[in-house]
């Protein structure tokens, strides 16, 4: 037997025996309550390689394809004082892939949450979340893939006011925080603060107007400034929404925004450009419905000719409640991602392009698929099992950056 394998049999073991034990139920009531998860995914393409390229990297006889199990336990407390709420949850994982070991990881995913309010009117929450997980190969592209476990932490504030029955004001206050363990990748740690601020207006049949204003600053601490890199970065963004639903079965939604990011290092890389979103949630019957969306959003780019992404997004997402406890759920997903902006390279004369090797090179342009099915079964009150097959390939200018992958992942969970 792989030794991967007999790693995982304990922690499914475990799992099984949870099931069978009903005297281990938790009461409704109780504040505290454990979950314990085990489950399997193969991908026929674990790294997202080129068609016809192999990971010879990690041996002669590395497979392009591999399986791996994940099991992990997780506790969970929700408790309600007066009007405060209180939840938190700390869960650790497993992963061990079957022949491709060197991705075998531990990681952790954990949050403490405090809704609260004063008065009839002032309310909001704090919530803190912490992460550790393997980088996925998608967009982390290397000559030489290697493993990359992230820690991701967020503490965030949010606070509204009700001026009255139509108006309210919110804002929030976040710090993001980006680690990465490999050495190649610790250029790209980050510490992010946030500040927002907005105005909602609200009608007397439920639709939603609101003002946000945001402004970012970012910082990466273990960068230093370049010709082309920047160690950190400004950004404002003034974004409008509204949110309407003009039956009951269906819900809409959109917005629009404009983002304005500034280096002061390298004010070549500035670049500013609008962003939005439109979503229309349907459910024609108690069992059937689709969420439709379109967004367009930008984001930073780290590239020698371009300086951010606009990536054009379009989603369907139908569910069918089969039955009271089986659901199916379908998604398929066309994104467009294209570079742009200036950059100090981009900028430079055709005579130094060619001197630098990137004469005639393009700004990057990919086209992302993805298209999955899958299912969820309530085997019992506390018991879920769910699977799903999935598809995803990325069409791109630069070979590089080309992949296709198919992968199959069941799982099976328990709450008591």
């Amino acid at each position: 037997m792989n030794n991967n394998i007999s790693k995982c049999w304990p922690a499914v073991l475990l799992l099984l025996t949870l099931v069978s034990t009903d005297s281990a139920q938790a009461d409704e009531d109780d504040a505290f309550s454990l979950v314990t998860s085990a489950s399997w995914q193969y991908q026929d393409n674990v790294l997202y390689l080129p068609d016809g390229q192999k990971p010879t990297f990690f041996g002669p006889d590395a497979p392009r394809g591999d399986h791996n199990y994940n099991a992990s336990v997780g506790l969970n407390f929700d408790k309600r004082i007066g009007r405060q709420q209180f939840s938190a949850n700390a869960t650790r994982s497993m992963v061990r892939y079957n022949n491709l070991d060197v991705l075998d990881y531990d990681g952790h995913n954990a949050f403490a949450s405090w809704k609260w309010q004063a008065g009839n009117d002032f309310s909001g929450q704090l919530r803190y979340t912490s992460r550790r997980y393997l980088q996925g190969f998608g967009d982390f592209r290397t000559t030489t893939p290697a493993k990359n476990l992230v820690d991701l932490e967020t503490l965030r504030f949010d606070a509204a006011y009700v001026v009255d029955a139509y108006w309210t004001v919110f804002g929030a206050l976040s710090q993001d925080s980006v680690r990465n363990e490999l050495r190649v990748r610790q250029g790209s740690d980050s510490d992010t603060d946030r500040i927002e601020a907005g105005l909602r207006y609200t009608t007397r049949g439920g639709t939603a107007f609101e003002l946000l204003g945001r402004d970012t600053q970012g910082n990466f601490p273990k960068r230093l400034a370049g010709l082309n890199v920047t160690n950190s970065f400004s950004q404002k963004d003034l974004e409008a929404r509204v949110r309407w639903q003009p039956v009951g079965h269906s819900r809409l939604s959109a917005s629009i925004g404009q983002s304005n990011r500034k280096h002061d290092e390298v004010p070549q890389r500035d670049y500013e450009d609008v962003f939005g979103r439109v979503s229309w949630e349907w459910q024609p019957t108690g069992h059937l419905g689709v969420n439709f969306q379109a967004e367009r959003q930008i984001s930073a780019l780290e590239d020698l000719l371009s300086s951010y992404f606009r990536t054009t997004t379009y989603t369907i997402a139908p569910i069918w409640q089969a039955t009271g406890k089986l659901r199916v759920d379908g998604r398929l997903q066309w994104v467009s991602r294209d570079g742009n902006g200036e950059t100090f390279f981009s900028q430079l004369s055709p005579a130094l392009q060619a001197q630098l090797g990137i004469a005639g090179a393009s700004a990057r342009q990919e086209d992302i698929t993805t298209y999955s099915l899958g299912a969820t079964w309530a085997i019992q009150r506390n018991l879920t099992a769910n699977a799903e097959l999935r598809h995803d390939s990325r069409d791109s200018n630069v070979q590089f950056y080309q992949y296709r992958v198919r992968s199959l992942s069941m799982s099976l969970q328990y709450l008591f």
